[in-house]
Parts: structure tokens; C-alpha cells; sequence
């Protein structure tokens, strides 16, 4: 069988005993290997705040389960705290969870400075019935008393209970603050939830809006027709004029164009406005 398979062209010596490994046993050991650390790969991934190559990292290290990063690996914050709430993170939310978690973010805002706008982004805002966690987007429409309410809205939701970790506790995207950590409802039935706060000024709000509201691949195919039309597309504004040098860096920002609503943007980029729902593909 051996001599046979060496006589196909093409095939040599170490193909042909592959073969012959899969016609006398119907598999081939090495992609026991493969399969095994394709899993083991996969659920280190699933952790937060670990990404391919420090999964590929800590397989190399000889762990193949959970239990094994627990007791052995050297875990970042991050790390640690998505290890600690795996399987809450892997599940996803019904929508009417995260609609709970929408108003607990608004009530707290609203107690704080009243007509904060609070809006829950992302997969819940493009009406699907289950979310990976929740994106909340805080302004005011009158364009400066979101300033300051950041830090005060975190020390509130912290001081009830409703935030339990912080992954990130504050980043800063120009005039926008960001918030990752995670959150818990009352009651003993509700898991721990990711969930990201973003305060950002009224002015930024619809490219915010548009931006974090996804998904991923609208949003890029979005850009990408900016900038055919010589713009730029961000989830601070929408530019037009912006000037490219070779390989495509931007070598002057243009002018930022009005964007009060989202439909304002659409309306620049010369589109049809399409809502929500119809931005999942």
C-alpha cells in the first residue's frame, strides 16, 4: 500500500505514509493534536482580556483547562476578572436584561444631572433578543452638563452595588470617557454582565450613536464609503475635504460636517437612512 501511494505524483514519502495512517486506521494521529489544542485554544480565548496569542502563550506553557490558568498562569486585572465571571460572559443577556441595565445607568444619570440622555447601544438597540453585554451611550442636549458626570455616575453605580469589577476604569477618546467594567443586577437569579459606559458631548452623540450601535461590518463598510468621497468617518464626527497622502494617510482633516441625527450622517454620505435593525449584516 505503501509503494502504491508513493507512485501517485506528487506524493512522497511522508504524504504516503499519511495516507496509508488514514486508509488502515480511517484517521490520522496528528490531528488529534490539532483538534485538541483548537478547543483548548478557543476557551482561552473566550477569556476576557486574553486574546490568540496569549492563548497560544499559555498552551505553549502546558495548560490545556480553566483550572490550569487558575492555579498556574500569571493573569493580568483583566484577566482575572474575566476568569472569574467565564461563564456569566460567555451567555448572553435576554433583552430585557439589558433593557434593566439601560435604566438602572439612566435613573442613576438622571438623578445626578436630569435630562442626561442615556442610550443602550449595540446589538440591543438593533432589536435582537439576546446581547453579549451592554453598550450605554450618556449626553445632554444642551451640550455641556454631560461634563463632570462621568466619575460621579461611576462612584453612584459603585456605591449601590450595580458595578462589581473594573476592567477599565476610565479611558479617554478626545472629548469621549469610557467606562468597561462589569455590572449585576439585584437578585440572586442575574449573572454578572460586561458592560461599557460613554459619556461623550452632544455634538459627537450621533456619530457615537451610529458608531456603537455597530455592527462591526456596517460600520466599516460606513467608513469605507467616506472615504471613496473624500471623507472620514468616526464615532466623533464625519469629515469631508479630508486630505490623503500616499498609502492613504491622512494628511489633513478637512472640515467636520453637521450631524445632529444620525440621518444626517447618512444624508452627507448620500444614502437612504436605514434604521437600527436594518444595520446587522
Amino acid at each position: 500500500m505503501f509503494t502504491e501511494a508513493c507512485k501517485i505524483p506528487g506524493i512522497g514519502k511522508q504524504m504516503a505514509e499519511k495516507i496509508v495512517e488514514i486508509l488502515e486506521s480511517g484517521h490520522l494521529r496528528k490531528l488529534d493534536h490539532i483538534n485538541e489544542s483548537v478547543s483548548v485554544l478557543e476557551v482561552f480565548s473566550n477569556i476576557w482580556g486574553a486574546g490568540v496569542k496569549t492563548a497560544q502563550l499559555w498552551y505553549q506553557q502546558g495548560f490545556r483547562n480553566l483550572d490550569d490558568i487558575r492555579m498556574k498562569a500569571s493573569l493580568t486585572t483583566q484577566q482575572a476578572i474575566g476568569l472569574k465571571h467565564y461563564n456569566d460572559f460567555l451567555e448572553r443577556m435576554p433583552r430585557e436584561e439589558a433593557a434593566e441595565i439601560e435604566q438602572t445607568v439612566r435613573e442613576a444619570a438622571q438623578s445626578i444631572k436630569p435630562g442626561l440622555v442615556c442610550v443602550a447601544c449595540g446589538s440591543f438597540r438593533r432589536g435582537k433578543s439576546t446581547c453579549g453585554d451592554v453598550d450605554v451611550l450618556v449626553t445632554h442636549p444642551d451640550g455641556h452638563s454631560h461634563q463632570g458626570v462621568f466619575s460621579k455616575l461611576l462612584e453612584s453605580l459603585r456605591r449601590t452595588g450595580f458595578l462589581t469589577d473594573d476592567l477599565v476604569s476610565q479611558e479617554d477618546n478626545g472629548n469621549q470617557k469610557k467606562y468597561l467594567g462589569v455590572c449585576c443586577l439585584p437578585g440572586r437569579d442575574h449573572r454578572h454582565r460586561r458592560l461599557d459606559i460613554i459619556v461623550v458631548p452632544y455634538t459627537e452623540f450621533a456619530c457615537a450613536l451610529l458608531y456603537f450601535t455597530g455592527s462591526a461590518h456596517f460600520n466599516r463598510s460606513m467608513r469605507a464609503l467616506a472615504r471613496t468621497k473624500g471623507m472620514s468617518l468616526s464615532e466623533h464626527a464625519l469629515n469631508s475635504g479630508v486630505v490623503r497622502g500616499p498609502g492613504g494617510l491622512k494628511t489633513g482633516s478637512g472640515v467636520v460636517l453637521p450631524t445632529v441625527t444620525e440621518k444626517d450622517v447618512f444624508m452627507h454620505l448620500g444614502l437612504p437612512f436605514r434604521e437600527p435593525h436594518e444595520r446587522d449584516w
